[in-house]
């Protein structure tokens, strides 16, 4: 369904400046996209509600359009939208606002808070049966044999999606089964062990279909590239594993980070103790692991 446009000229003028100022700051090319899209929402429901210029916008306006995002359902799945999106929306028209001190000095107050995650557990998990579909739907092809191999690094090694992106085919230690991590989130390097089994779908992918891709005269070192043979973007590696989980019919809203999610569960539910976990995934203190504790209690 497409989304409504706006009516008025001074707005469009805004989004148009915004997206602009993004740009010129270096932002990156998904948040020029998504950044603009919260702030269109924003606009159009201001229209509805006879609202058509900046100045008259109050703190009230805002805490209203918040609080209806929070709140509304979600057309792609049952429920309101999760913690991270409404966060999300916070981020934006924080920044919406610094754009207008700064560029047009106006004044755009935004009251409203941003919500701890881990306070409300809404993590979307993959059973095990499901991470298995996965990898049965993906296809004896160069790009089924990356999927296989992405499903091994996000699931198997439970990787951040930068994490993944970031890899480099050296960074996949073979004779040692480890996977090297030189840059998380918090700059501090890992090595994460790796199953037999994922280490020969990575295998196979690096040398029966990455070689493939790859351009006669690259010299492209990280692990995952698309047919052009240049580094694959986070978000073309999503729009892959949303292909296979309508392959394997898992009517979840999903992304990488679910796969992340969902290994540190399991390995939870295995007896795994959450000081391994805690390594396993790259986290500074076991307070941000402990929420997988909250998501077995709760589930």
């Amino acid at each position: 369904m497409k989304s409504k446009q706006l009516s008025t000229i001074t707005y469009k003028h805004y989004l148009y400046s915004f997206q602009e100022w993004l740009s010129t700051l270096g932002y990156s090319p998904s948040s020029i996209y998504y950044m603009p899209r919260i702030v269109h929402e924003f606009l159009v429901w201001l229209e509805e509600r006879k609202i058509t210029e900046i100045e008259a916008i109050q703190p009230n306006h805002i805490e209203e359009f918040i609080t209806y995002n929070k709140t509304r359902k979600n057309k792609r799945r049952d429920g309101a939208l999760s913690i991270s999106q409404f966060n999300r929306y916070i981020d934006v028209l924080k920044k919406f606002a610094e754009y207008l001190h700064k560029t047009h000095n106006i004044q755009l107050s935004i009251n409203s808070k941003r919500e701890n995650e881990e306070d409300k557990i809404d993590y979307i998990i993959l059973t095990v049966e499901e991470i298995k579909s996965l990898y049965n739907v993906t296809e004896e092809t160069p790009l089924g044999m990356r999927d296989r191999a992405m499903l091994s690094i996000y699931y198997g090694c439970g990787l951040r999606k930068s994490e993944g992106t970031n890899l480099e085919v050296n960074d996949i230690l073979f004779d040692r089964k480890l996977v090297h991590v030189r840059k998380s989130k918090n700059n501090q390097e890992r090595y994460i062990p790796i199953t037999v089994s994922n280490l020969k779908y990575i295998e196979q992918y690096i040398y029966n279909a990455r070689s493939l891709l790859l351009n006669v005269d690259s010299t492209e070192a990280k692990l995952f590239i698309n047919e052009k043979g240049n580094a694959i973007t986070g978000q073309m590696l999503y729009l892959r594993l949303k292909k296979l989980c309508e392959k394997a019919k898992i009517n979840k809203e999903i992304g990488l980070h679910t796969l992340r999610h969902s290994i540190a569960t399991h390995l939870l539910q295995a007896g795994v103790e959450l000081e391994q976990i805690a390594l396993f995934l790259g986290h500074r203190s076991l307070e941000s692991t402990q929420v997988y504790t909250h998501i077995l209690n709760n589930g």
